[in-house]
């Protein structure tokens, strides 16, 4: 089983190849504006580079947000695009809980404007849904979940940033996801305010 990872929601760029849980190549950039110039280049890249083509991969698992509003619909577009002419099977995973991985771990990424996008998890699953929050609400998840890691951007609520794989926190967390049907009809996950409100009380 051969899988094309990526991820171009939010700040860093991720290109990966596995094949049967081995990572063949991976990529990971900072950059907020590479994302939809350079996701194919890099995939394109890496295919070369291990003498491999779209054609020879399975399945293709990527980010669906929350995050930048274009960055989400890159790797969604390619995905779809793979699917339609290639029948790639696609699997989805949530931005937050890509940063998270298998840790226990509160994940929350910028979503500017003096607030957070929060994710609550433990070894893959759910504890608290993706939410919308205001930066100076995060204390009250800190203050609950005390022996959890705070991972993502932290820097926003003074903790310093570690870069984490998120091609391997991708790949590992896919293999509890099934294959999304309706390839077509998949949406980005944008997290609106008043949805926020109602999971976050």
């Amino acid at each position: 089983m051969k899988t094309i990872v990526m991820d171009s929601a939010n700040k860093y760029l991720v290109v990966a190849l596995y094949e049967n849980q081995k990572c063949l190549a991976s990529l990971q950039e900072e950059g907020n504006r590479k994302q939809s110039e350079y996701a194919i280049v890099y995939l394109q890249k890496l295919l070369q580079e291990n003498y491999l083509k779209m054609s020879d991969f399975d399945e293709m698992v990527i980010t669906i947000g929350p995050g930048s509003y274009t960055g989400v619909r890159v790797a969604l577009t390619i995905a779809k695009t793979l699917n339609a002419t290639m029948n790639i099977k696609v699997k989805t995973v949530s931005s937050l809980k890509a940063m998270a991985g298998m840790k226990k771990a509160i994940s929350i990424l910028d979503a500017r404007s003096h607030k957070l996008f929060l994710g609550i998890y433990n070894e893959g699953k759910v504890i608290v849904d993706d939410c919308l929050i205001n930066i100076d609400e995060f204390e009250n998840y800190q203050k609950q979940y005390t022996d959890y890691e705070i991972v993502g951007d932290t820097h926003l609520v003074g903790i310093p940033e570690k870069e984490v794989d998120l091609a391997k926190h991708i790949y590992t967390l896919s293999t509890l996801e099934k294959e999304i049907e309706n390839v077509d009809g998949l949406v980005p996950r944008y997290i609106k305010e008043v949805e926020a409100k109602k999971i976050c009380q």
